[in-house]
């Protein structure tokens, strides 16, 4: 879009969710950005791009690679154990 905002298929990209998802998010205020809905059903949106990296950098906590390799270790002890 611009320097000042990122569009939702940007975000889709980034986050690997779908449009509906990231609409509905920043419908919630889990999410940045403005969701407008129009009389015919459509929503548009506003993302502030440094808003999102932000949210992305400082909030949005995905697993970490340690924590899938614990899980994965754990799994593996299991099925070796029964």
């Amino acid at each position: 879009m611009d320097e000042w905002s990122i569009s939702v298929e940007e975000v889709m990209r980034i986050t690997k969710k779908s449009r509906d998802f990231i609409l509905n998010a920043i419908e919630q205020g889990v999410m940045p950005g403005s969701v407008v809905k129009h009389d015919s059903g459509k929503r548009s949106t506003y993302i502030p791009r440094k808003a999102f990296m932000d949210y992305m950098n400082n909030y949005y906590r995905g697993p970490s690679d340690q924590l899938i390799a614990a899980v994965v270790e754990e799994l593996t002890k299991r099925k070796t154990i029964e």
